[in-house]
């Protein structure tokens, strides 16, 4: 199902709101999402955030030991000079 504004017609980008996003026309409730809906999209929307956060957090130890071991090694190189 395509979800258009009744007034303008353009696709509605975000039914989490109560209006069009381009002309500011009512968007009937039936377009819209459900409050229930709203709240599960919030909390999937957590649950993406808290992993994007923890994938960063293990990049950023990955990074430091990485440069941990350059360094490392490049103390061991000079004591060998």
């Amino acid at each position: 199902m395509k979800y258009q504004c009744p007034t303008c017609q353009r696709v509605l980008y975000n039914r989490r709101l109560n209006h069009c996003g381009f002309c500011g026309a009512q968007i009937p409730e039936s377009l819209r999402f459900t409050p229930e809906a709203i709240a599960a999209i919030g909390r999937q929307m957590a649950e993406l955030e808290e992993q994007r956060k923890q994938r960063q957090r293990a990049a950023e130890k990955e990074e430091a030991a990485t440069r941990k071991r350059a360094e490392d090694f490049a103390r061991s190189l000079s004591g060998m000079i």
